[in-house]
């Protein structure tokens, strides 16, 4: 059997590896034991989109009710993670959804706190991306490991009986890979209609993105 010391040493390289291949895009798949995982039990409060998660805390504080912010379809784009990934895969990630005009999705607080789930969003959304904790979108998308990436159209937002989208409103792919890397894969995969979309949002960052940007 392996030692304590041991499998915290390959944990430590799985994390490195899974974050260069996010940085440089090459990887389609987690290796086993990286952090590509189910999505872990957290509670689920009603869905709210914020840039640093302030309007969240500041609306449960005061016990007010809000309905959702955010419904399935109206952003194209949306990155889904959690906080039991590793630091620096989600400060990347996060660095990416900003320039790729991205929404980073998570489906509840961190520790069961709203003042834990800020600070830790704080500690890697140095780059300033917009946040929403929203455990209805992964019902809707059938988000069940992270992180994946989808791509919708507006008919997203027309969910079926079971609260799931149809699945010809959008597409989605998991794995230790970019959001260059997860668009250029919807648009290769994708039916035409989500194809469009990527392709489309791919031509958007790559002609603005400069040397080190995405990749």
């Amino acid at each position: 059997m392996p030692t304590d010391a041991q499998i915290k040493d390959q944990m430590l390289r799985e994390q490195r590896a899974a974050l260069e291949a996010i940085q440089r895009g090459g990887a389609t798949v987690a290796a086993p034991g990286a952090f590509k995982t189910d999505i872990p039990v957290a509670p689920t409060p009603t869905g709210a989109k914020t840039d640093n998660l302030d309007e969240v805390v500041q609306r449960y504080q005061s016990g007010q009710e809000k309905k959702p912010m955010m419904r399935p379809g109206e952003h194209d784009l949306l990155v889904f993670v959690s906080f039991s990934m590793p630091k620096e895969v989600l400060t990347e990630l996060s660095r990416q959804a900003k320039e790729a005009g991205a929404v980073v999705v998570i489906r509840g607080f961190k520790d069961k706190t709203l003042s834990a789930t800020k600070l830790a969003a704080q500690e890697v959304n140095k780059a300033g991306t917009e946040w929403d904790i929203h455990p209805e979108l992964y019902k809707a998308f059938k988000v069940t490991k992270v992180p994946s990436f989808v791509v919708a159209d507006a008919s997203a937002a027309s969910v079926l009986e079971d609260g799931c989208s149809p699945e010809t409103s959008y597409a989605s792919v998991s794995g230790n890979i970019s959001i260059e890397l997860a668009l250029d894969t919807i648009r290769r995969r994708a039916n035409p209609a989500i194809a469009q979309l990527a392709e489309a949002r791919l031509k958007t960052i790559r002609s603005a993105a400069k040397p080190g940007m995405l990749r």
